[in-house]
């Protein structure tokens, strides 16, 4: 990408991955985050966005997705809102503009713990089925919500043993 230094301004149109304005690496790394996000059932495009957003220095508006990424607008917007949602992007505005800019969110503290209230809530239900299962599928049940539920405290841990020593450097 031609912007990790941020001296490009938004009248300079930057070429779509694969062409020269982003680095085969960068080109290759963006490609892969479609490819990995894809098998996690969102849209290619919804994890070209996440790789492309990782790799940038400051939050970028739409417009400028467009042209970096050559995609539609329309289809960025969704892929940005989707990425909201699952709080791995944040949106902001600029004083005195209606545009928004979205960036990826870079702490992997908070990437972890995302996770772990989505693995909270499948230990949850998981445990709600224990009550009404007999036989092997309790013991199943059972089995698993303990499984998710020691990785969430685990999870947990490391991610305090994390920002403790970070705190501390």
């Amino acid at each position: 990408m031609t912007d990790h230094d941020d001296t490009t301004t938004d009248s300079q149109p930057s070429p779509a991955p694969g062409s020269d304005g982003f680095s085969d690496t960068e080109a290759a790394f963006i490609s892969e985050m479609g490819s990995l996000m894809e098998r996690w059932g969102l849209p290619q495009a919804t994890g070209r966005l996440f790789g492309y957003l990782l790799l940038r220095n400051k939050p970028v508006d739409l417009d400028t997705m467009t042209r970096e990424l050559g995609q539609a607008k329309s289809g960025l917007s969704v892929a940005a809102r989707q990425l909201e949602s699952w709080t791995l992007v944040r949106r902001s505005t600029r004083p005195g503009s209606r545009r928004i800019d979205y960036e990826a969110v870079g702490d992997l503290q908070h990437l972890l713990l995302v996770n772990n209230a989505h693995m909270r809530k499948f230990t949850e239900t998981l445990s709600s089925g224990i009550p009404v299962a007999r036989g092997e599928a309790r013991d199943r049940l059972a089995s698993l919500a303990t499984l998710f539920s020691g990785f969430v405290e685990q999870t947990e841990a490391l991610v305090a043993d994390w920002e403790a020593r970070r705190a501390a450097s």
